[in-house]
């Protein structure tokens, strides 16, 4: 190759050399070492700057394990398996943060989001279904608890502005049993599948605890309870009239 040749084919390479250089000064910006906005002195970096930033490891170039990408509701980052399915999942979508974990199927195993300044965490089971939901609400700061069986809710607890709260539920997502805990009251009910009171245990007697047990259309069919003087027992028929009493022995 000639000199005037030779010469020809270095501009070219610069040329196309600093056509790459300017495409990458789109994205990289270089700092040398200077002074901070505190004004002390801070060392050189780098700002890097695009919409997808994609990790991998040297000895297996398929395989994305890390993705960083910024969407116009907001950021997202996530981890991959060598399957290349996600694993870990974090997102700010407008202005909400959450943080996702996945199993191997792909199903979500874990979620944690903070939504109108409330946190909420979430696990699932192996098919993707709720089992334990638990959050905060309000400037109250009041936690609530659920567990559930393949995503139906079972159990519940939850701190409420005259106290705490504890229900076992079912399908229909009604309590069937509710423990309750106030002030100066705590109280066991038990309905029954049409919603009207079966039993109910209460603290809050006229002279201290008393027991109700209903008839089925929800009025009193048994209570017993104390008084000043003893303990009682009243009967009750359906329709709520007395049928008999056994009051408890007086004082000596």
């Amino acid at each position: 190759m000639d000199t005037e040749n030779e010469i020809a084919a270095l501009k070219q390479e610069v040329a196309r050399l600093r056509q790459e250089m300017n495409e990458l000064r789109q994205f990289i910006h270089y700092h040398p070492p200077g002074l901070g906005d505190d004004d002390q002195p801070q060392s050189a970096y780098l700002d890097i700057n695009c919409t997808f930033f994609r990790v991998f490891h040297p000895d297996h170039p398929g395989w994305g394990q890390a993705y960083l990408m910024g969407g116009p509701d907001g950021p997202s980052f996530t981890m991959a398996g060598k399957d290349e399915k996600t694993r870990i999942g974090l997102n700010v979508e407008k202005d909400v943060p959450e943080l996702n974990l996945f199993g191997k199927a792909g199903q979500y195993g874990a979620t944690l989001r903070v939504e109108n300044g409330d946190p909420q965490f979430n696990l699932f089971g192996q098919q993707g279904n709720v089992g334990v939901q638990m959050r905060v609400e309000g400037p109250e700061e009041r936690g609530q608890l659920g567990v559930c069986e393949a995503g139906k809710p079972r159990a519940g607890m939850r701190a409420a502005p005259f106290g705490g709260a504890v229900s076992a539920v079912h399908d229909d997502g009604h309590s069937r049993i509710t423990m309750i805990s106030t002030e100066d009251n705590g109280e066991l009910l038990a309905v029954s599948q049409d919603m009207k009171p079966g039993v109910k245990i209460s603290a809050n007697g006229p002279d201290g605890g008393f027991i109700t047990v209903n008839h089925q259309n929800g009025t009193a069919g048994v209570i017993l309870g104390t008084t000043a003087q003893s303990g009682g027992i009243i009967l009750n028929d359906p329709q709520g009239n007395v049928v008999a009493t056994l009051p408890g022995p007086g004082p000596d």
